[in-house]
């Protein structure tokens, strides 16, 4: 840490803080995440998740490198976008999230927050919630910020898959073309369940019969909404884009 000289904290969560800091010797701006809870051994470091899912993806243009098992990017905060600017943000989203899935990891904790922007360039960051897709099962319920977070996951589904991860992509692209969280509650799970119905409208057995199931197994009601349009809430959204939006944060069939 002594080379490094922290310019802000640019993160923090339940398990660590993110500074963007620069090597004093070379310049290099970097993110450097310090987690909270104590290791006493190197060994205890290098099988964390998040260090061995990065390992196993280095290298992509679009997920952070990992240095020194700590975050290598130019940080930049997030800004309004044209939607050309979006789609290239959005691509490349999507290749690191492609690469990642290839992987059979996939991030469940997709955020505006855990994507590092500098000089047009996209990574994915903070897998610290990353889960190997052929890991093993149940899977926790407590992941993904709540405003990007799944249906299924709220339903406490325990078996979920990368889909989650889409969904959140989708939420992002919405946020990022009216510069408003699609899906903005309270911090109560059942809250932020209505804003994502208000938008969907009350699920039927034809489009998301297996979230029915999800509902019922935990005496869950979905609220009553006859929906809006994507077309509605993103007006100025060309076509290609709301359909994409609408495919991403429609129900898993």
């Amino acid at each position: 840490m002594e080379k490094y000289e922290r310019i802000m904290e640019i993160g923090r969560g339940s398990y660590g803080v993110v500074w963007k800091a620069m090597n004093k010797q070379t310049g290099e701006v970097v993110a450097i995440k310090k987690l909270l809870e104590e290791y006493h051994a190197a060994e205890e470091c290098m099988n964390l998740i998040e260090v061995k899912s990065l390992i196993k993806m280095a290298n992509h243009p679009n997920i952070v490198k990992l240095k020194e098992v700590k975050r290598e990017n130019n940080v930049a905060r997030m800004k309004s976008f044209s939607e050309t600017e979006i789609r290239n943000v959005c691509f490349q989203i999507f290749q690191g999230l492609a690469h990642m899935h290839k992987k059979d990891y996939f991030h469940r904790d997709l955020k505006p927050g855990n994507l590092l922007v500098s000089k047009n360039t996209v990574k994915i960051g903070d897998l610290g919630m990353a889960h190997k897709t052929n890991g093993k099962k149940p899977y926790t319920q407590n992941v993904t910020t709540l405003w990007y977070r799944a249906p299924e996951v709220f339903l406490r589904s325990s078996f979920y898959n990368f889909s989650v991860d889409m969904w959140a992509a989708g939420a992002i692209m919405a946020e990022l073309l009216t510069n408003q969280p699609l899906f903005q509650g309270s911090s109560s799970e059942a809250d932020v369940m209505h804003k994502i119905y208000r938008v969907l409208s009350t699920p039927t057995k034809s489009p998301w019969f297996s979230g029915l199931d999800l509902a019922e197994n935990i005496c869950y009601r979905f609220p009553d909404y006859p929906g809006v349009r994507f077309s509605e809430l993103l007006p100025n959204a060309s076509f290609d884009a709301v359909n994409l939006i609408a495919t991403l944060n429609g129900h898993n069939a």
